[in-house]
């Protein structure tokens, strides 16, 4: 079976869906059948499981509930300057009224 990596510091975000909950983090690496789930829960731990692709949906950086700190922002932001996030609105920023 035939595993694939993403360049460094490039690999796509991406939501698990558990039977309970969903998990954001990054595909460090995939296989047709399983995609293998990088990502830092609220304490600080880094985790990395096989989970199946089926349950695996690509999401854009900025729509993760976690984002890795260490991205490469070219890539991600190709018109944002290196080492800068990019730009948002003040209505982005802001929590949306209930």
């Amino acid at each position: 079976m035939t595993v694939t990596h993403a360049p460094y510091r490039r690999e796509p975000y991406v939501r698990f869906r558990t039977p309970s909950s969903f998990i954001d983090g990054k595909a460090a690496a995939w296989t047709r059948v399983s995609v293998l789930l990088h990502w830092i829960d609220d304490l600080g731990r880094a985790h990395n499981r096989w989970v199946p692709a089926e349950n695996v949906r690509r999401v854009a950086r900025d729509d993760s509930s976690w984002q890795d700190p260490y991205d490469d922002w070219a890539f991600y932001y190709p018109g944002a300057a290196a080492g800068s996030s990019p730009e948002r609105s003040s209505q982005e920023l802001l929590p949306t009224a209930a």
